[in-house]
């Protein structure tokens, strides 16, 4: 059941994504400011942190699957880039889940990592032409404060929904 929740948790937050990368779009002379959330991966990585790597792993199938089939322009680009980034979080970063300003600089960093790659990817499959100084400050810094204000808002909910989901389970267990 609890599986259920982490669900459709995420697939909330794959809609999240999807809407406040329509509604903030913004446009400085000819240049396009592209702000970029990524609510979704943030998720995926505290869920693997603070559940299970094989729930983290699951759910990253599946919502790559979807976010895919819904907005990718390539299938399996979503998919093996959550894969990817879940596994290397859950193997090299998993020592910082006590420290929270550690764990949370690490998330947000890992979000870049992913923008970087998306890109990347759909630069050397010819979908997209770029340079990178305007790559760097029309999209990457505009992505990086409006996932920092994003983590902000999202790490206490998510906390607070991890911890009483896994009380709710022990009080079941009990």
């Amino acid at each position: 059941m609890k599986a259920l929740y982490y669900f459709l948790l995420g697939i909330l937050l794959f809609y999240i994504d999807v809407g406040i990368s329509l509604v903030i779009p913004m446009h400085i002379g000819s240049k396009s400011v592209i702000f970029v959330p990524h609510l979704t991966v943030m998720y995926l990585l505290l869920l693997g942190i603070y559940r299970h790597f094989n729930v983290a792993l699951t759910l990253a199938i599946l919502i790559g699957a979807i976010t895919d089939i819904t907005i990718g322009s390539i299938y399996g680009v979503y998919l093996f880039g959550y894969i990817l980034l879940v596994v290397v979080f859950d193997s090299f970063f998993k020592v910082f889940y006590r420290d929270k300003v550690m764990l949370l600089s690490l998330v947000l960093f890992s979000t870049l990592i992913f923008e970087i790659f998306m890109a990347v990817v759909y630069g050397l499959l010819g979908l997209i032409q770029f340079e990178l100084v305007d790559f760097i400050i029309f999209r990457l810094v505009p992505t990086f404060i409006l996932n920092l204000i994003l983590l902000i808002i999202l790490y206490p909910i998510l906390n607070k929904f991890f911890t009483k989901l896994q009380l709710r389970i022990d009080k079941a267990k009990g």
